[in-house]
């Protein structure tokens, strides 16, 4: 076996994907010592030795040269002033990682040499030389090595293994030579390694400036001069880089600021100050309720009575807060069976907080003016930005800038009061559990809010067996229209006696989905007649004041009559959700609407082609919703009917000769006493009593 080869070791690539806005990659969660958590993620003592291949990187960068391109990518951050942070060369690896070394299986797991593996804390960053991008095919999928992916995958990686304590203890970052085969590669190369780079030392995503990206107003110098190194993504036609940004791999001040607060220096060169604080949803009053996480607090430099474009600094607020802790319906861990709140803190106070630590005060200046804003993050261009990637949540309400005054060493503490936002209200869902599920709102529609962190929306409701139901959430924002940028809506069914609080048997594993914008669907068939148990939850365990939803339940129950003829007739649904527009059908074909109400359908049946059990549907042709009552109508005969013989007793006839006595039967349902109206029979007369061919089938008067 592969695994018993000595000196090779088995590694799981899943990379980490937390990062925070203007500050750290990562922050801890649940699982660490006690006292790290909501603590960033940083190497020890801000000191990290990197070890390089063996191999060269490119037909034209040998392996010493490659060396100088990683050390000089290194010193864009560890040259920043202010900054208490080393990394130096400890070595080589123990082999060229090459095609010959590393392999996949096809399900994620990569065969590769010991000491790149998230164990190998002894070469902390492994840096790798893709000669050929078979490395990269490897870890990444076939092809991806090719020259057609190296604005994606020309440099890629980052931390792999974190300690207990609370600090990053290995790195693997793989440089794709296919991308640095050229001399004009290079620049693109050396900018994605350092912003890899970045990363690796515990930078996360930012977003500042960002009309650089959209060009909406057009950027100036300035702009390109406070856009960031650590922005979350770049447009594709953006080859080379130089196209895009005159000095795309030059940190900036929100670049060296967030590095600086990882990594504070003892003393600072550069004079500074701290404006920190808290973003809160209000009440009608404008007094301060829950925190606001994800909001991009925007600190600039006040020059001539103007915010400055170049001097700009970031933080979200919540970026040492919990993004995403799972939900009780599709569970708390992730694809590798991780917990999700293992990444940032579940103390409440933390949930809006932001940090803008070390904004330099000009030189020759005893203070500075920071105008402070704030500002939505872009959910295209910042999707990766923490707590709230890959789904950004417009934020609700608004806050007038304001101008603070720093000093050398301040601290100065300023709220944010977002005004005029939603407010979630009483509502159906308001004091469910689990364990005591509120009844569900009469004629299956509502409206809720998924208001405090956590709150999960419960209620009951009975079903029978061979019944299927669908329940269709929207998200909505403040105007009532349907969003993507708020509630990540999930469903869960459980029936009622389960009280494990388990992941629901019957689930929705994300948001959204269906064909309608703002939309999550649940369509789950019952086994059993009992009661059950509907959750809505957001999709991270979220909860706010503008997470509101509008909900129905579409269930059909029972059709009375149940039975008609085969020339079809009118029937009366019983069930939950109901509504005009609504479509019936029967055994697919489709009946006439009579009337609706919340509870009931009566409806014209078509007629039947045989005797039997037939399906009724009932569908919403809007937002796809329907729900079946399997085998609920009969049409005519059931295979359970029984015939009783009214009349049968005849003398002696002929053969050939008409029977004296009609022979009559009477139809009835399986308790044998129910008449059956409407059911098709056919008898029987053999042409002579030892007659071997088969009967004639004739009517019989019933």
């Amino acid at each position: 076996m592969r695994s018993r080869i000595a000196g090779v070791a088995v590694l799981l690539i899943c990379s980490a994907v937390a990062s925070r806005a203007g500050g750290p990659a990562f922050v801890a969660g649940s699982g660490y010592a006690s006292g790290v958590e909501g603590q960033p993620l940083i190497w020890a003592s801000g000191s990290v030795q990197y070890f390089t291949d063996q191999g060269n990187l490119s037909a034209i960068l040998t392996g010493a040269q490659a060396d100088a391109l990683v050390a000089t990518a290194f010193s864009t951050w560890t040259s920043i002033p202010g900054v208490a942070l080393s990394a130096s060369q400890g070595g080589h690896l123990a082999e060229d990682v090459n095609g010959s070394n590393i392999e996949t299986n096809g399900y994620g797991v990569v065969t590769a040499p010991a000491d790149i593996t998230s164990s190998a804390t002894g070469t902390p960053v492994g840096i790798i030389y893709d000669y050929d991008g078979t490395v990269t095919d490897a870890i990444l999928g076939q092809g991806a090595g090719d020259l057609d992916d190296c604005f994606t995958n020309a440099v890629y990686g980052g931390p792999d293994n974190f300690s207990m304590g609370g600090n990053i203890v290995h790195a693997l970052v793989v440089i794709n030579g296919v991308c640095a085969s050229t001399s004009a590669q290079l620049p693109d190369v050396q900018y994605r390694l350092v912003r890899v780079l970045g990363r690796t030392v515990g930078l996360g995503w930012s977003q500042a400036n960002l009309n650089v990206l959209t060009q909406n107003p057009a950027p100036g110098s300035a702009d390109y001069a406070g856009f960031p190194v650590m922005h979350f993504s770049d447009p594709i036609n953006c080859v080379p880089i130089s196209a895009c940004y005159p000095n795309a791999a030059v940190p900036t001040m929100d670049d060296m600021d967030a590095l600086a607060r990882l990594y504070p220096a003892g003393s600072n060169p550069q004079a500074a100050g701290r404006i920190y604080g808290s973003v809160y949803f209000t009440d009608a009053s404008g007094n301060a309720l829950q925190q606001m996480q994800g909001v991009n607090v925007v600190a600039r430099l006040m020059v001539s009575g103007q915010p400055s474009r170049q001097y700009v600094v970031t933080s979200v607020s919540g970026f040492l807060f919990c993004g995403n802790a799972g939900n009780i319906i599709d569970g708390y861990v992730d694809g590798n069976d991780l917990p999700y709140k293992r990444w940032g803190s579940d103390d409440a106070s933390l949930e809006g907080f932001f940090d803008l630590g070390q904004l330099m005060i000009p030189t020759g200046q005893t203070i500075a003016e920071y105008q402070l804003s704030v500002e939505a993050l872009d959910p295209n261009w910042s999707m990766g930005v923490e707590p709230y990637a890959l789904m950004q949540v417009t934020p609700s309400g608004s806050f007038a800038p304001v101008v603070v005054t720093v000093s050398n060493g301040s601290n100065a503490e300023r709220d944010i009061l977002m005004l005029q936002d939603e407010i979630a209200q009483t509502h159906p869902g308001s004091g469910s559990t689990y364990a005591t599920p509120a009844a569900l709102p009469q004629g299956g529609a509502w409206g809720s809010w998924i208001s405090g962190y956590g709150s999960t929306d419960f209620f009951e409701f009975t079903a029978q067996a061979n019944r299927t139901a669908s329940v269709a959430v929207t998200a909505l924002d403040e105007a009532g229209e349907p969003t993507e940028n708020k509630l990540l809506p999930v469903i869960g069914i459980w029936q009622l006696s389960d009280q494990s609080e388990e992941p629901a048997p019957a689930s929705t594993p994300s948001a959204f989905g269906s064909m309608t914008f703002g939309m999550t669907r649940l369509d789950a068939q019952f086994q059993s007649s009992d009661t059950y148990r509907v959750g809505v939850a957001d999709f991270r365990g979220d909860g706010r004041p503008d997470y509101f939803y509008q909900a129905s339940l579409l269930y059909s129950d029972t059709a009375t009559p149940a039975r008609l003829s085969l020339a079809g007739g009118v029937t009366t649904l019983n069930g939950i959700g109901f509504s005009p527009g609504l479509q019936v059908s029967v055994a697919g074909n489709n009946g006439s609407t009579l009337s609706a109400s919340a509870s009931q359908i009566q409806v014209a049946v078509p007629s039947g082609t045989q005797d039997g059990t037939a399906t009724i549907q009932v569908a919403n042709p809007v937002n796809g919703a329907f729900s079946q009552m399997i085998g609920a109508l009969t049409y005519g005969a059931s295979a359970t009917d029984l015939l009783l013989l009214l009349q049968g007793a005849e003398p002696a006839t002929p053969v050939g000769s008409a029977a004296a006595n009609a022979i009559r039967v009477r139809a009835v349902a399986a308790d044998g006493v129910t008449p059956v109206s409407g059911a098709t029979m056919h008898g029987a007369r053999p042409t002579a009593c030892s007659s071997r061919r088969a009967a004639e089938r004739l009517p019989v008067r019933c």
